[in-house]
């Protein structure tokens, strides 16, 4: 009996012994070491490829910032050319002589049509028909390839249209081309800005704004350009001023001749602005 109890007590000894672990401890410290050396170069990979990441994007931020600096001076270059200064456009030009720098901006490029002013504001180009599609949405009057592109009427009308003259041009972020347009959301910034003035052979066109828009980009409404009948442009008028953002007081008859400005706002939509020509002078 005392050798079985002995022997029990053994059994019960061995099966209550800690376990060796050291082999496990080993194992599980490679495990780690591994793990640890993984997410190391996992961690510097990953550190590396934003760098060159950030690296990029600043390379690629720089060379569009000097693209929209290079496209803007051009067309800096041009007006001091034309008006000797910009900034005081409206005073330094005599429309009598336009006919003289019209023929120089002709001789530039062929596809010159008019010159666009809204005074007060940035909007101060020449305006070319498009007879190639996209081409001038990144080229300038003089044909250099570049992102601010040129205003445009698209095809190949060679006057201002008696119906619907639709000038395009980019929204661009450096406050050039027809970027001034997006301020027209606001009714303050139109009461100071009610006018655009067109300088074509010869005489200065004078257009009452009468309408501003954020139309989608699908919706080609307002770029109607040929009309069946006086009542039926009539018609086209009145649903130009129901859609603007605001009441516009202004009475305008189915002979106006209208001029639409249209650029993108954000994604999915197009900023519009719309002007009667009222007059010219001669």
């Amino acid at each position: 009996m005392k050798c079985e109890a002995k022997k029990s007590m053994e059994q019960k000894e061995k099966y209550n012994r800690p376990m060796e672990t050291h082999g496990t401890e080993r194992i599980s410290k490679k495990f780690k070491e591994s793990i640890r050396l993984k997410y190391g170069r996992t961690k510097h990979f990953l550190s590396i490829f934003l760098l060159f990441g950030f690296v990029g994007f600043g390379l690629l931020l720089s060379a569009n910032i000097n693209e929209y600096r290079e496209g803007s001076e051009e067309y800096r270059e041009l007006n001091y050319i034309l008006w000797k200064d910009p900034t005081k456009f409206e005073e330094n030009v005599d429309h009598r002589q336009t006919v003289l720098f019209e023929d120089r901006l002709k001789q530039i490029n062929s596809d010159y049509i008019f010159w666009l002013s809204i005074p007060g504001t940035s909007i101060n180009y020449p305006v070319v028909k498009s007879v190639r599609p996209g081409y001038y949405l990144n080229h300038t009057f003089q044909g250099t390839e570049n992102p601010c592109g040129s205003l445009f009427v698209q095809g190949e009308e060679k006057q201002i249209n008696k119906e619907n003259t639709v000038i395009f041009g980019h929204n661009m972020k450096n406050g050039s081309m027809f970027s001034d347009l997006k301020y027209y959301k606001n009714k303050d910034f139109y009461e100071k800005h009610k006018l655009i003035h067109i300088y074509y052979q010869g005489k200065r066109y004078e257009g009452v704004v009468f309408s501003c828009q954020i139309r989608a980009e699908e919706d080609l409404e307002c770029y109607q350009t040929e009309f069946s009948s006086p009542v039926q442009k009539h018609e086209f008028i009145n649903n130009m001023k129901a859609h603007s953002l605001y009441n516009i007081p202004v009475s305008l008859g189915e002979q106006t001749s209208v001029i639409t400005l249209s650029t993108c706002h954000g994604d999915r939509e197009r900023m519009i602005v719309q002007a009667a020509l009222v007059c010219y002078t001669e």
